[in-house]
């Protein structure tokens, strides 16, 4: 089984629809993943309950029941996670949300590990940060960054902050938010890969009209992925700055 932890270089960065994308790509080619959201604030209320809008999303792309499963801890206020929890007084409990993990890989090829915000998002009101968690769990990692300008030193950031860590890097994968010039984008990939020595295992394109709940043209986002990169990427992890282990 495999567990692989999906972080981004900031929130909405797309982390939900690359974990989605992900599950739905592997699935396609015989590799059974399931989505986790451990940890999820900002919760939405429909028809007579509250709902975690991440595994929604996973159940719409992948075409699934949302599971209740697939979130253990449920937060309604749209903030920090450690703020989020202490207005609601919930203790997480890390060790539960392991077994979860370990619990939903057993039951498929592996797990798609959703984490809250970027790398230095408190958790828990002591300061326990998304890194710190990632630094005990030493899962390989897929890094979610945007194409536009800002690019090179958000993920160049992020990057070094998980090798300081020791955390296995499975890779960055590159989220195209809007129709950007062609010549940035391109220019940025490049400039990632030399100063970071990490491969941008894959891009989602832009298309215009899609939403996350409306992705009708899922397909389209796989036109230059690659099952064996990916797979190689999942099953390796880059550790130092020129991408050797």
């Amino acid at each position: 089984m495999t567990s692989i932890f999906v972080t981004g270089t900031d929130t909405g960065i797309g982390k939900t629809v690359v974990t989605s994308l992900l599950v739905r790509f592997l699935n396609d080619h015989g590799k059974k993943f399931i989505p986790y959201k451990p940890i999820q604030s900002g919760a939405e209320y429909h028809d007579g309950e509250w709902g975690a809008p991440d595994p929604y999303v996973y159940s719409i792309i992948n075409k699934l029941d949302a599971l209740k499963d697939q979130c253990t801890y449920l937060l309604k206020k749209a903030c920090s996670p450690h703020l989020a929890a202490k207005y609601e007084n919930v203790q997480i409990d890390f060790s539960l949300i392991e077994r979860n993990i370990q619990l939903l890989a057993n039951q498929a090829d592996g797990t798609i590990v959703e984490g809250a915000g970027g790398l230095f998002v408190p958790l828990t009101t002591d300061g326990y940060c998304v890194i710190d968690w990632l630094e005990k769990l030493r899962i390989p990692t897929v890094l979610v960054t945007h194409a536009g300008v800002g690019s090179i030193n958000h993920t160049v950031l992020s990057v070094e902050a998980l090798q300081s860590r020791g955390i296995p890097i499975a890779g960055i994968i590159m989220n195209h938010l809007q129709e950007d010039d062609k010549e940035v984008t391109h220019d940025n990939k490049q400039m990632i890969e030399r100063l970071t020595g990490i491969p941008i295992i894959c891009e989602v394109p832009f298309i215009a009209g899609m939403t996350e709940e409306s992705m009708e043209n899922v397909n389209a986002c796989f036109q230059d992925w690659k099952i064996e990169i990916i797979l190689e990427a999942f099953k390796n992890g880059f550790t130092t700055i020129n991408g050797t282990k």
